[in-house]
């Protein structure tokens, strides 16, 4: 794991998990941070403000009950996007 004083925020380039880079497990020779839970490679965020800016900006463009989607992924491994809308919805959250 990395040090959890690092303010990054890494989201998943093959799953939809994201959290602070700390949450992280380290993979391969070169020891590349990776999801807990897959072991896919993640996409870096400098800092969480950086982050919700992104996830604001996109709910704010017409994707009602996004920010609250991704706050609920948080930690989450998902395969695809769709099976975790899926499991939002059955968990009584309202998106898309």
């Amino acid at each position: 794991m990395i040090a959890g004083s690092d303010p990054r925020i890494v989201c998943g380039a093959r799953c939809v998990w994201w959290d602070g880079i700390g949450k992280t497990v380290l993979r391969g020779p070169h020891h590349v941070p990776c999801c807990p839970h897959c072991g896919g490679v993640l996409f870096e965020y400098a800092d969480e403000a950086t982050w919700w800016a992104g996830i604001m900006a996109y709910e704010l463009d017409g994707h009602s009950g996004y920010a609250k989607f991704i706050e609920w992924l948080r930690g989450q491994c998902f395969a695809t996007h769709a099976s975790a809308v899926a499991a939002y919805r059955a968990s009584g959250g309202v998106y898309g």
